[in-house]
Order: C-alpha cells, then sequence, then structure tokens
C-alpha cells in the first residue's frame, strides 16, 4: 500500500485541480445530447431501411409479374403473327389473282404507304 503522500496520489491530485469540474459537466452534457441525436437519427435510419426493404420487395414482385405478363403477350402476338402469315400464304396459293394486284393509293391509310402495305402483306405486320 501506498502512503497517503505518495507521487501518484499527489501527482493525480494536481492534475485534477487543473481541470474546470464546469467543463468537464459541460462536454459530458453536450456528448448525451449528441448521444440522443445519433439514437434518434439511427431509429429513424432503421425504420426507413425496413420501410424501404419492405416497399423493394412490392416492387420486386410486381415487377416479375409484369415481366411475365410482357413475355407471355410477346409469345401470344408471336403466335398470332405466324398464324396470319400461314392465312395469307394458304390465300396467296389459293387466290394469287388478288395477291398480285397493286394496291389503289387512295385506299390506303393516310399513315402508310404502299411499300409500308406491301411488306405488311409479306411479314404478317407492319413495317413502318
Amino acid at each position: 500500500m501506498d502512503p497517503p503522500d505518495s507521487a501518484s496520489r499527489v501527482f493525480c491530485s494536481r492534475i485534477l485541480s487543473m481541470v474546470n469540474t464546469d467543463d468537464v459537466n459541460a462536454i459530458i452534457l453536450a456528448q448525451k445530447n449528441m448521444l440522443d441525436r445519433f439514437e434518434k437519427t439511427n431509429e429513424m435510419l432503421l425504420n426507413f431501411n425496413n420501410l424501404s426493404s419492405a416497399r423493394l420487395q412490392q416492387m420486386s414482385e410486381r415487377f416479375l409479374h409484369h415481366t411475365r405478363t410482357l413475355v407471355e403477350m410477346k409469345r401470344d402476338l408471336d403466335s398470332i403473327f405466324r398464324r396470319i402469315r400461314t392465312l395469307k400464304g394458304k390465300l396467296a396459293r389459293q387466290h394469287p389473282e388478288a395477291f398480285s394486284r397493286k394496291c389503289h393509293p387512295g385506299l390506303l391509310h393516310p399513315r402508310m404507304s404502299a411499300p409500308s402495305v406491301q411488306g405488311w402483306l409479306l411479314e404478317g405486320h407492319p413495317t413502318g
């Protein structure tokens, strides 16, 4: 055991006498206030992250559903256009005179030109 007036006790007491307790208390209070703010901010960020995660999950499911719908629609349209081309081919073989005639320009839709109509007849869908 050290005697009451040991060098370490004297050193510590002199260091402690140099520190202003009001300043230390002000620093501790400021740190507590910052800790409260950081805890509130952290809680708000956690809530935001949880809400964002839930919303991302919902949107991912919707996106996947819409993507599947679009793929299915494309498959259906491809099948429809394939059937139309098949029917046009059969009609062209059965009635070649109807398909060899040129279309009258006045009968065309205002936005469709003769080449786009011919492309439509040959390809099964509009080209323009």
